[in-house]
């Protein structure tokens, strides 16, 4: 079964949460609100990227996406169309690795991802919305794929029309990084991609 991703905020972002808390804690960040003090602190955020902390892929529009990850076997069949690729991204792992909406970074709260495999919530509707999924992947250091997707033929809503596909290569160590917040190189808002 898919795993559909609600986005309500613009991106997505990959961590494995030890990492993260590990490197709050050397940088002496105490606020909840992770997103706004990466966006103050431009060195910390570069570090972030450099160390492998969080891979943010932004902007993209706040709707559902399909998402999976190449190490798992998985992947998209013909009746996607493949419309962009970027390669290089650091990303350190321990243990596991979240895939998530970048809201989850607004007010960050440990206790969501603690003993679970995702983080969701419910509409007003009683429908539930997933902002996170959990994979287990082995310990390392890993430079990031993703490529994004969009139908072929649209399905009707609440279908998502659009995916990215995440795929890891362990590597022994980071040369470099690339910032994928860098809107003349990168466009990963496949939403916006015609068909």
């Amino acid at each position: 079964m898919d795993k559909i991703l609600t986005v309500s905020s613009y991106g997505i972002c990959l961590f494995s949460l030890d990492i993260l808390k590990d490197f709050l804690i050397k940088e002496k960040v105490r606020s909840k609100r992770i997103l706004k003090n990466f966006q103050d602190n431009h060195n910390r955020y570069l570090n972030a990227l450099t160390e492998g902390v969080w891979t943010p892929f932004v902007p993209i529009n706040s709707i559902k996406y399909v998402i999976k990850l190449g190490n798992y076997k998985e992947s998209f069949d013909d009746e996607w169309e493949e419309k962009f690729v970027y390669h290089g991204f650091n990303i350190e792992v321990k243990d596991s690795l979240w895939i998530g909406s970048i809201g989850l970074f607004y007010d960050f709260d440990i206790n969501k991802f603690l003993g679970n495999d995702d983080v969701s919530y419910q509409t007003l509707d009683g429908i539930t919305l997933y902002s996170g999924f959990k994979y287990e992947v082995p310990t390392g250091k890993y430079l990031v794929s993703i490529k994004g997707y969009a139908r072929r033929k649209k399905l009707d809503y609440p279908n998502a029309n659009f995916g990215y596909l995440f795929t890891l290569d362990k590597v022994n160590d980071f040369e470099g990084f690339n910032d994928p917040r860098e809107d003349g190189k990168y466009n990963f808002n496949v939403a916006n991609m015609h068909v």
